[in-house]
């Protein structure tokens, strides 16, 4: 294989200490982008995922083996090793001499325990990157606690804004945080390893499952940290037009309209002028007039198929999506076009190979690749020498890169495109890594997180409002900004001098876009073959829905994740703010690293396609395996962690405050005993126990302030949280001590606020992290990028101004949309708006 051609990761040495689900994918997406991984298992039991279903039939012996662990541990070799042991010790300290990356995922303080706790393995290795992926972070107050999916939603605040405010808050559906988890332990490893090469200083990364939850309120934390607003769960009545699944004739489909794709188009589409009424022009026109609109549309949608609408909508340019199921899916045209499934010849199903979602990313130069199967429970590798080439630091790099003490990718140039969500963040999590992001700006389209998606900072209305806007500066921290006109040649052409001077490109246009402006990546490599550049579209570069537009509500549904979310037995649901961008941009960010440690050794840059509709399938591999094993669709189970003996929600004292409980077992609701009477002297092998759990512990709850109760079961061994709001995150005492929020200086004007930072701690020598700054003010770095970047003479920049190409104020913004608090309060949209909040932080932060 030639050098240009390697693996991303190729070299890379990784050993898999942990277990579970959030560890070992991070240390398989390691695996995929070229790493050689060792899996470290206990002889006999293994890993606990060996012994979660479904379960196929190995062709080789016809045992049986999980589909979930094969999921999450391809690509790797086994090991065998108890930790308990000397030699099991020995073997894992000789190995980690040699080690790049160790990923591990047992509870804090247990590696400790057996003798090869974190800071002897650094002591070992100091160039090492040690992952350490943990319910509630390495350190903290809450370090100690139980974790499952249902109690990181809770505590994380995504569930406090998903559901309806008549009912219970609900959680994403399966197992979301355990996986985004996975992304985020990836992508920050091999920025680690990245900087360790320039540097020989080694980091460990304490990734805490809770912060990965809270890390997703980019647009609700912002509404009380400059607002004093909390944002409350959907009402019962909803805009039609909003993405809520609507029924179809076969199944449900999701509709928006906004100004890009208005109600006219739907009314043509539909062949039906009665949309056209002015009644239904505005989102509180269409809340006001609901039941007429409902009425509307399912007199078209109930004739309709969902798939059929679909793609018959999107090929007219319209935001549409359809629920979808993992059946649907392992059926879908464009999975298949776009190769996003790996099928196993080495089990076998109900109906053949089994097939995995296997692709978070497309690299150009480096495709990810599934190289072998999960080890089997017998399998013992040994770990080949490394020679004495090996070490980060001694490794060779083709470039310079750059100072890591300025951050892990300190010395990087990224040049950002994009608008909205996803990409946005990838580029303000770049900043926070110490790249310098530039985000050039249309001068007449504001980016819609500058002209809406949330409040005004303090909700006033200022002559440049689009500088004090909420959810901006938190996905875009750090930035500097150039307004300049991209649909002309002469904008086009300051482009290219820009490129040339760059290490990353990143957009999130439709590809269309890139192809009319002769800015593919074919055309930006030939002025700089060094050049990494993301395109984030919804449906990926190629495949049959590969030019639909795509927007997160719209997408959810398509994607399969709002299918598993929902109340039991009610319909569909989508969760949280904007789901799959957060999915992308942990993605993206895992393509981007691998690339940069690609062009590290070989002065080789690349391309990735990145299709955010294919990530549905990679968070949702337990609903696509069952689907496989008996044909049975998993459905949706409302609050309930998945094989548990009792989860759920429980109503505490205070308005709309809950406790999320997860009671793994039988034997663990033995230990609610101690704490809840009623449970004093139960027998665990009685028949209707969890009938009586439920009772019991509702009875015990509603008394109880929420968080009592959880530090009462948690200190029993039970997994138990409260459903925490953005003003109790923000106010948190484990937050605040494991530094989850940073303060930012916005000025004289505002003062420092609390920016959502990022869901580990960064522990390095060589390195470190933090908001670089607030977002920026629109056109602010318009001088220094033209003449200290492009290198463009004053003629020439004067020259841009007179032609309108660049410019210091949009042209022609929209007007300010302020919002009524106490019309939102009534609706219960929002369920406090605290005048005092600056007041109240301060007192806080003063007693931390």
């Amino acid at each position: 294989m030639s050098e240009a051609g390697k693996a991303a990761l190729a070299g890379v040495r990784v050993l898999d200490l942990g277990h579970g689900i959030a560890g070992p994918f991070a240390s398989r997406l390691l695996g995929d982008f070229g790493a050689e991984v060792f899996k470290f298992e206990r002889p006999g039991d293994g890993d606990f995922v060996r012994r979660m279903p479904p379960f196929f039939e190995d062709v080789g012996s016809g045992e049986r083996v999980s589909g979930l662990f094969e999921y999450l541990n391809w690509n790797k070799e086994g090991v065998a090793a108890d930790f308990a042991t000397d030699a099991g010790r020995d073997r894992v300290l000789a190995a980690i001499t040699e080690a790049d990356i160790v990923v591990t995922s047992f509870r804090p303080g247990r590696l400790e325990e057996w003798g090869i706790g974190i800071d002897r393995l650094r002591e070992l290795n100091p160039s090492l990157v040690v992952l350490a992926v943990t319910n509630f972070g390495y350190e903290g107050p809450n370090s100690g606690w139980e974790g499952t999916d249902l109690i990181f939603q809770a505590t994380g605040g995504v569930m406090q804004i998903s559901g309806t405010v008549d009912n219970e808050p609900l959680k994403p559906g399966l197992r979301q945080s355990l996986y985004c988890a996975g992304l985020n332990g990836a992508y920050s490893a091999m920025a680690a390893l990245y900087a360790a090469r320039g540097s020989g200083q080694g980091t460990f990364i304490d990734l805490s499952i809770q912060e990965v939850i809270a890390s997703q309120m980019v647009m609700n934390q912002p509404l009380y940290t400059f607002c004093g607003a909390v944002q409350g769960r959907r009402p019962p009545i909803e805009d039609p037009l909003g993405g809520k699944p609507l029924p179809a004739a076969d199944g449900f489909v999701s509709i928006q309209t906004n100004s890009f794709t208005p109600l006219d188009r739907f009314a043509e589409l539909l062949d039906d002028d009665r949309l056209r009424d002015s009644d239904f022009a505005s989102t509180g026109g269409r809340l006001r007039h609901a039941d007429r609109l409902n009425a509307i549309l399912d007199e078209h949608l109930r004739n309709e198929s969902a798939r059929g609408f679909f793609e018959r909508a999107c090929q007219e340019g319209l935001l549409v999506g359809f629920v979808q199921t993992a059946a649907d899916q392992l059926a879908c045209p464009q999975l298949e076009a776009r190769n996003a499934f790996h099928a196993s010849a080495d089990l076998r199903g109900e109906s053949g190979p089994v097939r995995f979602p296997s692709v978070v990313a497309t690299l150009s130069a480096t495709p990810s690749s599934v190289r072998r199967r999960a080890p089997r429970p017998d399998e013992d590798a040994a770990l080949p020498p490394r020679g004495d080439s090996f070490g980060a630091g001694a490794r060779a790099a083709a470039e310079d890169p750059g100072d890591p003490a300025a951050g892990p990718l300190g010395g990087l140039r990224v040049i950002d495109l994009s608008t909205v969500f996803a990409v946005p963040y990838i580029g303000g999590l770049l900043s926070d890594l110490g790249a310098e992001v530039i985000k050039v700006e249309p001068p007449k389209r504001l980016d819609q997180t500058r002209s809406g998606f949330g409040l005004l900072l303090d909700n006033l209305e200022r002559p440049d409002y689009w500088n004090y806007a909420t959810t901006f500066p938190v996905l875009n921290r750090g930035k500097r900004s150039i307004a300049l006109d991209l649909s002309t040649e002469a904008g086009r052409k300051v482009l290219l001098a820009l490129v040339e001077e760059a290490d990353i490109l990143l957009d999130n246009f439709t590809p269309r876009v890139m192809r009319k402006w002769g800015t593919t990546y074919d055309a930006l490599s030939a002025v700089n073959p060094r050049l990494i550049m993301l395109s984030n579209t919804g449906f990926g570069s190629t495949g049959p829905w590969s030019s639909f537009k795509a927007q997160g509500t719209t997408l959810e549904a398509t994607m399969g994740m709002t299918s598993y979310t929902g109340y039991r037995g009610g319909p569909p649901a989508k969760a949280g703010q904007s789901y799959p961008d957060f999915l992308s941009c942990w993605s993206g960010l895992c393509g981007i690293t691998a690339a940069l440690l690609h062009r590290q050794t070989t002065g080789r840059g690349q391309w990735i396609d990145l299709g955010m509709y294919q990530l549905g399938p990679v968070v949702i591999p337990e609903a696509l395996l069952q689907a496989q094993a008996d044909g049975v669709d998993l459905g949706r189970i409302g609050n309930a962690d998945l094989e548990t003996f009792f989860s759920g929600l429980l109503p505490t004292a205070g308005d709309d405050r809950w406790l999320a409980v997860s009671v793994a077992d039988r034997d663990a609701a033995v230990k609610l005993g101690s704490v809840v009477t009623g449970l004093a002297s139960v027998d665990p092998d009685t028949e209707d126990l969890a009938d009586r759990v439920a009772s019991e512990l509702g009875e015990w709850a509603a008394g109880r302030e929420a968080q009592e109760a959880a530090l009462a079961l948690q200190a029993v061994g039970v997994a138990a949280g409260a459903v925490m709001d953005s003003r109790d995150l923000l106010l948190d005492r484990h937050l605040f001590e494991r530094g989850f929020y940073e303060r930012v200086d916005f000025g004289p004007d505002l003062g420092t606020r609390k920016l959502i930072g990022r869901p580990y701690r960064w522990h390095s020598n060589g390195s470190s992290l933090s908001v670089r700054g607030p977002g920026p003010t629109y056109a602010d770095s318009n001088g220094y990028v033209l003449r200290e970047v492009a290198g463009l003479p004053k003629a020439d920049v004067e020259a841009l101004y007179e032609a309108g190409i660049v410019v210091d104020e949009p042209v022609d913004p929209p007007p300010p949309q302020p919002w009524d608090l106490d019309l939102m309060l009534k609706a219960k949209a929002l369920t406090v708006v605290d005048p005092n909040y600056r007041d109240f932080e301060a007192a806080a932060s003063a007693a931390e």
